[in-house]
């Protein structure tokens, strides 16, 4: 939205609150109406207090028309495009979600028996630069830096041979190292366990 768009809003939902909160006030008779009543008719006695009401309510009357009929379309199909990558070609247009990269990701990230557990968040910019984070928990024994490395180069590979699209950075962020059972810890157990 404009700035002037988004001022406009803002004052007539000040307005339209400030508004409700008195009428509210009055229907509790925490205020009496004879004390709005008599700002309303001292107001409307001069001629410049009556084309300031006017003017003020013709502001709130076209502000609501408005808000109410008016919408930014630009700013829908905006939306919309900013939940993935649009192409377009001769032909038509194709829109590449977030949800489809990010399932591409975990389709790689699954063939993987050193990662325990995954979450993926691809980033698309305004000029359609894709950033993919990666927050993993690895088994141990992995070598973080060949298993990053190997992730890095695959993801961009299978988005590279399945969108067409280029990755212009996969990071990746190791949060835990899930550690085995000791194996004397194992061994009391299955000892107990023959007993």
């Amino acid at each position: 939205m404009k700035f002037l768009e988004k001022l406009s809003l803002v004052i007539f939902s000040i307005i339209v609150l400030v508004l409700s909160v008195i009428l509210v006030l009055i229907g509790f008779n925490f205020v009496e109406q004879s004390v709005f009543s008599i700002l309303i008719s001292k107001v409307m006695m001069s001629a410049q207090g009556t084309y300031i009401m006017i003017g003020i309510c013709v502001v709130l009357i076209m502000l609501a028309i408005k808000c109410l009929f008016f919408s930014d379309s630009t700013a829908l199909k905006r939306d919309k495009s900013e939940d993935g990558v649009l192409l377009q070609n001769e032909d038509g247009k194709l829109l590449i979600t977030r949800s489809t990269l990010e399932n591409l990701v975990n389709g790689v990230l699954y063939e993987y028996s050193e990662i325990e557990n995954a979450e993926t968040n691809v980033i698309i910019d305004k000029e359609n630069n894709v950033i993919i984070d990666v927050a993993l928990n690895v088994a141990e024994g992995t070598v973080l830096k060949n298993l990053s490395a190997k992730l890095q180069n695959e993801i961009k590979e299978r988005i590279r041979e399945t969108t067409d699209l280029e990755v212009d950075a996969v990071d990746i962020e190791i949060h835990n190292v899930e550690v085995g059972e000791k194996p004397e810890k194992k061994q009391s157990e299955e000892n107990e366990e023959k007993e």
